[in-house]
């Protein structure tokens, strides 16, 4: 059974799963995925529970006007293409839609364009890096 929670400020289970995702596994450093929308109140963080057990998170805020990003998302490996990903993010674009966002823009993974590509994400830009990992910028109108 699924369920999601949504917070003010990134939670032990949110930094798990981010831990787990983007240092552990990506080598991003840990001092570089934690940053002041973390606890400032300006995002808001959704953990989304397998019967209580945490297994993916999102989170997203205000980026300018009625644009919203949506970011930090991951899913724990052994979840991964079970549409566990699809679910979190869809449940970050309900909640931004309901505070007012038209479109939401993801800094993606290239690795991980398909995927957004399919829930009617479009890349725009050139390809560039963030943490040695390329990226493209990506939009959706909501």
């Amino acid at each position: 059974m699924f369920e999601f929670k949504i917070t003010d400020t990134a939670t032990d289970d949110s930094k798990f799963i981010r831990f787990t995702v983007f240092c552990d596994e990506q080598g991003v450093q840990k001092s570089h995925e934690i940053d002041e929308l973390d606890d400032n109140k300006e995002a808001k963080h959704i953990v989304m529970y397998d019967n209580g057990k945490p297994i993916a998170t999102s989170r997203f805020y205000k980026e300018h006007g009625d644009t919203w990003h949506a970011g930090r998302i991951a899913v724990l490996k052994e979840y991964r293409g079970t549409g566990c990903g699809r679910k979190v993010l869809e449940k970050a674009e309900e909640e931004m839609k309901k505070l007012g966002a038209k479109e939401s823009f993801i800094s993606a993974q290239t690795q991980a364009q398909g995927f957004y590509e399919a829930l009617g994400y479009k890349a725009y830009g050139d390809v560039y890096p963030e943490e040695d990992i390329p990226h493209i910028a990506m939009k959706k109108e909501l």
